[in-house]
């Protein structure tokens, strides 16, 4: 009977957390695509002063955020507003590939789609 107990008990809690893990997921920073409203430089590093790749045109979509320094906090971004996910890209650099160049860029630059 015990056991029983305890066969049930793990059924119910499993689910009653299923559908509240289901909705605590969401896309991170990484796994969205972004674009530039204007002609954007493509650095070699991550500072104004590195060395330019070349230029991503203005209104280019399609831009894949592959990391950023320092990191974006995943838990800020799944939950914030987006005035919270502005601000979290305005205070970092990221390297993105766009149009199969890779480089980084502020990312002040860099708009979800």
């Amino acid at each position: 009977m015990t056991r029983l107990r305890s066969i049930a008990a793990t059924a119910l809690a499993l689910a009653v957390a299923a559908p509240v893990a289901a909705f605590a997921q969401g896309k991170s920073p990484y796994d969205m695509t972004y674009s530039v409203r204007s002609d954007t430089p493509l650095r070699s590093g991550m500072s104004d002063g590195a060395g330019a790749k070349g230029t991503i045109p203005g209104g280019t979509g399609g831009i894949i955020l592959r990391w950023c320094r320092p990191e974006i906090p995943f838990g800020k971004w799944q939950f914030g507003s987006r005035s919270v996910k502005r601000k979290l890209l305005d205070e970092r650099w990221c390297e993105v590939e766009a149009a199969g160049k890779v480089g980084n860029v502020p990312g002040k630059a860099l708009r979800p789609e």
